[in-house]
């Protein structure tokens, strides 16, 4: 299934520019279910299915926060954050990483990023969401994103 992104609006009714999310998910219901939370709560979303449509939309158009699943084919988010944020060009931003598999989340923990185990609630994910964009970065060392730094992971 090939990558889609929402039409980008940018701006609230209110004129403030809205923050742009990516939400990677190999999962067409769960990429469903995220970006109707989202958009709802007022965030610009842009859906991937994989972390290779994901680079793309990345290096096209940098969101504000990235969320991404942990346990995807091709790549996992583990090694598509590392490989993006090893170019020290690209800006930290903050990553909050969602999985149904509770034990990855010690692996987010590492890199200094939140991990939501799915199912998610609603609530949950946007209080997750508001409280990480609202820190200069989620993940507290860039150098820990490195792929070298994931090779025990």
């Amino acid at each position: 299934m090939p990558a889609t992104e929402q039409n980008r609006t940018d701006l609230s009714p209110s004129g403030r520019r809205r923050p742009g999310i990516l939400v990677v998910d190999d999962d067409p219901a769960m990429r469903e279910l995220l970006q109707q939370y989202l958009s709802a709560a007022g965030y610009d979303v842009a859906l991937a299915d994989d972390a290779i449509a994901a680079g793309r939309m990345f290096l096209a158009s940098t969101p504000d926060l990235l969320l991404i699943d942990i346990s995807m084919p091709y790549m996992s988010g583990l090694e598509f954050v590392a490989n993006v944020f090893a170019d020290n060009t690209v800006p930290v931003i903050p990553v909050v990483f969602i999985t149904a598999h509770a034990h990855f989340a010690q692996h987010a923990e590492e890199l200094g990023a939140e991990c939501l185990i799915k199912p998610v609630a609603a609530s949950r994910l946007l209080e997750t969401v508001a409280r990480n964009l609202k820190k200069s970065r989620a993940v507290a060392d860039p150098a820990k994103l490195r792929p070298s730094a994931l090779s025990s992971l």
